[in-house]
């Protein structure tokens, strides 16, 4: 297999994608992959791109000046893909430690380059960068200049090294499929492994040989998912569990009146002008009605503390720790300092709150009493889901669930809440019933 023949097969894939919407009567899957590619979320680039009408020209200027570099891998031995390189590391203890196989390769999204580009690629790249001048969609039809280069250089390695087993930690990815679809035509075994978090945003349509799983809420979303073409299903723990496992070995009891807030930083976020988080979520709404709610609840119980747990995002700005002086004045509330990792520490705190973030499944996981902030409709959790039961809507709401939850241990917490198969222990003796195919 040559360079040539698989950057081929990449590109003439899109092609087919592209010529032409698609009749219903048409393969399903296919249907589903042009719309992913031309219409799904998409993060790799800013929302400002939107206006660019030369960002296809860009895209392809950018891909071609990625440095090419030659690097040795570890012959038959699985690929896993990661986003950045710093999240090399932790994908590589992941599947380590939850699987026989101890040498992995690790591809990295942002650096997969090939030595040379064919006259097929420039034509499909200028076809590609003239469309973007007049198509609405020319964020998503840009990034497919740079997503063949990336699946071709993942192609190439796995069978320039004889590997047919492909690890994908960015199945968020708008072509996550369409690399699957390619892979899995060439016998490849695709495991993909979302984050804890919701699924209902980025997977829906699912092209797999198998999904990891790492919260209970997922094996929930399942059901409702008609578009998932996977042969099997994996419970693990969440992706960072192997980090911060050793601070639980002996289940720590946090302090009685404690709240710990932790936050998504959407302020900021806005402030820096990100675009909303998406998922119908509001938490921009919903954080600013916790913070507010919390104000009020500790003016009243003076007894309780509250530790903030910023985002990470947010320690880059200067006004953070004034921006909650402001909100907290005259209450008994601290920010955590910056060793303090939050998912190191949740035993410090009786009873966390949160609009949302993963570590609402990676606390839940460790079996520790958690809330959810929801004065603004959102959609998430599901109907059904006994998540519904940590929604807090209003102040009185707050109010009367706190102090009930300040009274109970752990255990009675999950029962009263029906988050009994949440804690990491049940979560991982689930069977995943079958989707019907």
């Amino acid at each position: 297999m040559n360079q040539m023949s698989n950057g081929n097969t990449a590109i003439r894939l899109v092609k087919g994608l592209l010529k032409r919407p698609m009749r219903a009567s048409e393969d399903i899957k296919l249907r589903m992959l042009q719309h992913r590619l031309l219409q799904d979320l998409t993060y790799r680039l800013p929302s400002g791109a939107k206006k660019d009408l030369l960002i296809g020209f860009k895209e392809w200027k950018r891909i071609i000046s990625r440095e090419h570099s030659v690097r040795n891998y570890t012959a038959t031995a699985p690929f896993i893909l990661v986003s950045t390189s710093n999240q090399a590391d932790i994908a590589r203890e992941y599947i380590s430690t939850n699987t026989s196989t101890k040498t992995l390769n690790v591809l990295v999204r942002e650096e997969l380059s090939i030595a040379s580009h064919s006259l097929r690629f420039h034509l499909f790249a200028l076809r590609i960068s003239v469309q973007c001048l007049f198509d609405a969609r020319r964020i998503n039809l840009s990034l497919l200049i740079r997503e063949v280069v990336e699946w071709t250089a993942i192609e190439l390695a796995l069978a320039k090294f004889n590997s047919h087993v492909f690890f994908d930690f960015t199945p968020f990815e708008k072509d996550s499929n369409a690399l699957a679809f390619l892979l899995m035509e060439k016998e490849i075994h695709v495991t993909k492994i979302p984050s804890p978090g919701p699924l209902f945003e980025h997977h829906t349509f699912m092209i797999a040989d198998e999904v990891v799983f790492s919260s209970a809420y997922q094996l929930e979303e399942l059901p409702g998912f008609k578009h998932w073409y996977v042969k099997g299903f994996l419970n693990w723990p969440p992706e960072q569990y192997m980090r911060y496992a050793s601070h639980y070995e002996n289940a720590p009891l946090p302090p009685k009146n404690t709240i710990g807030f932790y936050s998504h930083g959407e302020w900021i976020r806005r402030k820096d002008g990100h675009a909303d988080f998406g998922m119908g979520m509001g938490i921009q709404e919903n954080e600013l009605f916790l913070l507010n709610s919390l104000k009020t609840f500790l003016e009243k119980h003076t007894e309780f503390q509250l530790i903030i747990f910023p985002h990470p995002r947010e320690r880059k700005d200067n006004e953070f720790e004034s921006y909650y002086a402001s909100i907290f004045k005259g209450t008994s509330t601290s920010i955590a300092p910056l060793e303090m990792k939050s998912s190191e520490h949740f035993s410090k705190v009786n009873i966390g709150v949160m609009a949302y973030s993963t570590l609402l499944f990676e606390r839940l996981s460790m079996g520790y009493k958690t809330f959810i902030g929801s004065n603004f409709p959102t959609s998430f959790p599901k109907e059904g889901s006994p998540l519904k039961n940590l929604c807090l809507s209003n102040d009185e709401e707050l109010e009367s669930e706190l102090l009930l939850a300040r009274e109970e241990t752990e255990k009675e917490f999950f029962i009263r809440q029906g988050l009994e198969n949440y804690p990491l222990k049940q979560f991982l003796g689930q069977k995943v019933a079958e989707i019907q195919k």
